[in-house]
């Protein structure tokens, strides 16, 4: 059997120790596997569509562009079990009196990079569907509109689709020291937030939170052949936490678990897709 090349994004410095501890798994294994990684998912999503990858570890923003630049024929074969329950989280200082998304009219909100789905994209969709207005702002106009939610864009990291983290940490920020009055980031971030007690006291809450969403998948083209996607998947599904190796990898990468993604999971990028597609994102 061929080697399987495998892309993924280089967002941070552990990206390599995570993919060396997968590729001497899955040789030792018996799926021969190497990987490259790209600064950006916009060039892998081109690597994957072109044939110069097998298989794309892809954000749901990145499937979704190659779902579509496929005519919904690519396929999503794997994912963790941590993928299938994000939400985006509407946050404010306890004492702001915010307590619903119509609070937010004439509120100045920040939102993360415009490429991450659990900071900015669906946060925009639900409050379309909750049918707020919205003007685009800066942080440097004192002046707000009281009949929208005057928005705030941190495009911190662009291309690598909120990865980082940082355009989410930027709006917390921005709520803490009081130029923000409201903002809003991913389900994980707000977890780590109350997991180590990152501002004391309650001094900040969640007064919305949207519905789930799945997040990464392992994404092929659908001409990919059956053999690789089985084989790949195969090595993933014996990948156990009692491996100390393993365990290690789990860990970096935040999850207990790969599962084979199936029609349940597929669900759920359906409301993504529904937003990408209204903000002209595809």
């Amino acid at each position: 059997m061929k080697t399987i090349l495998l892309g993924a994004v280089a967002y941070d410095p552990k990206v390599v120790g995570i993919w060396d501890i997968i590729r001497d798994y899955s040789n030792e294994y018996g799926c021969k596997l190497d990987y490259v990684l790209f600064s950006n998912y916009e060039r892998q999503v081109d690597s994957l569509l072109k044939g110069h990858i097998d298989i794309a570890w892809n954000t749901n923003v990145a499937w979704i562009r190659t779902l579509n630049a496929t005519d919904n024929k690519a396929k999503a074969i794997a994912m963790r079990d941590t993928d299938m329950a994000w939400t985006t989280k509407f946050i404010a200082k306890k004492d702001s009196k915010i307590n619903s998304l119509e609070d937010l009219k004439g509120k100045r909100v920040g939102v993360g990079s415009a490429d991450s789905s659990q900071a900015n994209i669906m946060a925009i969709y639900y409050l379309n569907k909750n049918g707020l207005k919205i003007k685009e702002s800066n942080i440097n106009n004192s002046e707000v509109d009281n009949e929208c939610v005057n928005i705030i864009r941190y495009n911190s990291d662009l291309g690598k689709h909120g990865d980082t983290g940082k355009s989410e940490w930027d709006v917390l920020e921005g709520i803490k020291n009081g130029s923000l009055d409201a903002g809003t980031i991913g389900s994980n971030t707000w977890i780590r937030i109350l997991e180590e007690g990152l501002y004391p006291d309650g001094e900040l809450v969640s007064f919305y939170t949207s519905p789930e969403f799945c997040h990464c998948n392992f994404s092929v083209m659908p001409n990919t052949d059956a053999e690789i996607s089985n084989n790949f998947v195969g090595m993933l599904m014996s990948q156990k936490k009692e491996n100390p190796i393993i365990k290690k990898m789990m860990a970096m990468e935040g999850l207990n678990e790969w599962i084979i993604t199936g029609e349940k999971e597929l669900k759920g990028y359906d409301t993504l897709y529904e937003a990408m597609r209204e903000q002209k994102l595809l």
